[in-house]
């Protein structure tokens, strides 16, 4: 990876670290098959945000509150007319204990 890319990177994640982005150790995907096995909690809806990765952010945060590990199959809506707000939504996920 270029230098100047991968420091980029390095920096935008430090920004979120200390923003307290959850994104960074939140499990989200958008596919519906999980890694590993997984009990469903149910879905997790965030709030209407003005960008999608705010929506994305509230809905991880939704998720969490209701104790999930990660969000599988996430999407995220446009709602409104222009401008748009955006809301995310998928299924919240814990998972399996291993032994």
């Amino acid at each position: 990876m270029d230098r100047k890319i991968r420091k980029e990177l390095e920096e935008r994640d430090r920004r979120n670290q200390a923003a307290g982005d959850a994104s960074i150790s939140f499990y989200t995907a958008t596919v519906d098959a999980p890694p590993h096995p997984h009990t469903v909690l149910g879905i997790a809806a965030g709030h209407e945000r003005a960008t999608p990765m705010e929506a994305v952010l509230s809905m991880q945060r939704r998720a969490s509150e209701i104790g999930a590990d990660g969000v599988l199959g996430a999407s995220i809506m446009a709602v409104g007319t222009h401008p748009y707000r955006f809301i995310a939504y998928g299924t919240a996920v814990q998972w399996a204990q291993t032994e």
